[in-house]
């Protein structure tokens, strides 16, 4: 099927960062960009916390302007939030608004919203019908294949979602309670694809640069969204594009310690290092004698310890097995 113009490409045809709760913030974000991804989501933003003007929600919406192209994730149950949402992030910079119909998490589905919405498809259109409607920027959403496998989403729902306002759809190639288990389904990404007169954006299992370029093409999609496979190894948006996708010597420390840095702009010591360390033990995988820095990696409490700790991992990374 031809597929509707674009008007956000760096998106729907490109290697977009997913949000992830507690991973992809400021910091991370603008590593990925500057390590070759097309585009940037913010994590997910309760339209509920908007609509009521919460001060924690705002601050989720803070960016850096290293940070472009970027879109914004909201989440919600009810249309009147998403209305109030939509128009108050309008003015903001961001490039999109992504409507998020996909999160598998229980407390997100007890309050309606996520996947949740895939139970219910009208209330999901309704939802991106008001969004369109108090907003003049694009609007996206985010699915997964259904809410349960005896209840899955029509393999025409991007005509539905189309016809509702929304200008693309990325879908996660699972059911809600698969979570991230299991083999994604690239047959039930493919009949969205084939039938969707907007892009269709694959998502699920890209945790190498062959399984993200296999997803793309086994699926007829047009744009790849990276989660799981980035925290830890953001360069594989670089090997996406056809660059190198692990780092250079020296390029892990610099990368950890640019990381570290900008966390530091917003978050104060020694609550920075605590959450940092999670980023950190990501980064700490896939070469010999890695497990032992991990174990150093959870006790790191400075910029020293860190400082330390990266670059000797670094060495370690670009050493043959055989050598040590």
């Amino acid at each position: 099927m031809n597929k509707e113009k674009s008007l956000i490409p760096f998106y729907t045809h490109g290697i977009t960062m997913a949000p992830m709760a507690g991973v992809t913030d400021s910091a991370f974000r603008r590593i990925c960009i500057k390590l070759g991804a097309t585009c940037l989501v913010t994590e997910m933003v309760t339209a509920a916390g908007l609509s009521r003007k919460s001060v924690k929600t705002k601050k989720m919406l803070r960016y850096h302007p290293d940070e472009q192209p970027l879109g914004v994730q909201l989440f919600g149950a009810k249309a009147d939030d998403f209305a109030r949402a939509s128009d108050l992030v309008t003015p903001l910079g961001f490039k999109f608004i992504d409507i998020n119909a996909g999160c598998p998490v229980k407390r997100v589905l007890r309050s309606g919203s996520g996947s949740s919405l895939l139970g219910d498809i009208p209330r999901l259109l309704e939802i991106i019908r008001v969004t369109k409607q108090n907003t003049d920027l694009p609007v996206t959403v985010k699915i997964r294949l259904g809410l349960t496998r005896e209840n899955p989403v029509p393999d025409n729902i991007g005509t539905l979602v189309s016809e509702a306002g929304a200008c693309c759809i990325a879908v996660h190639g699972r059911f809600r309670p698969d979570f991230f288990a299991g083999e994604v389904n690239k047959e039930g990404i493919k009949r969205i694809a084939e039938l969707s007169p907007v892009p269709v954006i694959a998502n699920g299992d890209s945790t190498s640069v062959e399984a993200a370029l296999s997803l793309r093409d086994d699926t007829e999609s047009d744009g790849l969204l990276i989660g799981r496979g980035a925290w830890g190894n953001p360069w594989i948006f670089r090997g996406i594009a056809g660059g190198k996708a692990s780092p250079e010597p020296g390029e892990l420390h610099d990368t950890i310690m640019e990381q570290l840095s900008m966390m530091m702009e917003y978050i104060p010591s020694p609550q920075v290092f605590h959450i940092f360390r999670g980023h950190l033990v990501q980064y700490f995988r896939g070469f010999h004698g890695a497990a032992a820095f991990r174990k150093r990696a959870v006790g790191t409490v400075s910029l020293e310890d860190v400082d330390i700790v990266a670059r000797e991992a670094d060495i370690a990374m670009h050493t043959p097995a055989e050598d040590f």
